[in-house]
């Protein structure tokens, strides 16, 4: 998921027909990301029965999303503190693996929003689901490629500033991790298109770009440097954007354990509103 808060400002009239030519290239973009599945499917299977298969798995980072499809029960706190309005996010997110090369994964936000003088508000955010593919042709070399699609359905309540009541964001995306000793790097570029606007809404489509290197110092503890940034492609915000950098840890508290600690903050490289953000993931 692209854990990003939930937070948004909803522009254009709600009356009339609705908006629909950015869903028809998102109509046609879906079936080519899905078409590609087979080819590297067929591959990994045959890999399988020859029985000297053994997949490339990556840790998960603390702001970005994982390349490996994973099975995993994920809650995280995320704050992000500014001058004029805080946001608080517990968001609960599962991922089940249906084979080892595709997975399913849901993630349900609930937002705290607080402005200066202003009472809190509290809803729902958006439900994000994501439709992910991974390519291990390339995994004797360190490497894993991922692919799929997320749809961010409007669960969220735009008259308390959280998420969306209509549009739905369609998000292909692509990632690349390279694996190799105790270091971990994952690359990931996502395109947000907003569909089922209303007549008159401004089509703003975003481009999302995340990085990070994870270390694995022992069994027990990994160290993050994240990088993490958006930039809008049309719309009113076409052409700007923002950019931050996040080091985190991770740990361990059990041996012999699944469960994991990741705490992890964010710092603005621009001239961002947002003065910081912090996560905390179990």
């Amino acid at each position: 998921m692209t854990h990003t808060m939930t937070h948004t400002t909803e522009g254009g009239s709600r009356a009339g027909r609705r908006h629909l030519r950015p869903f028809g290239f998102a109509v046609l973009l879906l079936p080519l990301t899905l078409a590609l599945a087979p080819v590297s499917v067929r591959a990994q299977e045959e890999e399988c029965d020859e029985g000297h298969h053994h997949h490339i798995h990556f840790s998960h980072p603390i702001f970005t999303e994982s390349v490996s499809p994973d099975d995993k029960v994920r809650l995280d706190w995320a704050g992000t503190f500014a001058e004029d309005e805080d946001e608080h996010e517990i968001e609960f997110e599962g991922e089940y693996t249906f084979a080892d090369w595709f997975s399913i994964e849901v993630a349900a936000p609930y937002a705290f929003v607080s402005e200066t003088g202003e009472e809190t508000e509290n809803a729902f955010g958006n439900l994000e689901v994501a439709l992910k593919f991974a390519n291990y042709a390339f995994e004797d070399r360190g490497v894993l490629l991922g692919y799929g699609v997320e749809f961010g359905l409007p669960t969220g309540d735009p008259d308390k500033g959280i998420g969306d009541d209509h549009i739905v964001e369609i998000e292909p995306f692509f990632n690349i991790g390279i694996k190799t000793g105790d270091l971990e790097l994952v690359g990931w570029t996502r395109f947000g298109i907003p569909t089922n606007q209303d007549e008159g809404e401004e089509v703003e489509t975003e481009f999302h770009y995340d990085a990070a290197a994870l270390y694995h110092f022992n069994r027990r503890l990994q160290g993050l440097l994240e990088l993490n940034g958006d930039v809008g492609l049309s719309g009113e915000e076409a052409g700007e954007g923002t950019v931050s950098l996040g080091p985190g840890v991770k740990f361990a508290p059990f041996f012999d354990n699944a469960f994991m600690v990741g705490i992890g903050a964010s710092f603005p490289l621009d001239d961002s509103e947002v003065d910081a953000a912090l996560r905390v993931s179990l």
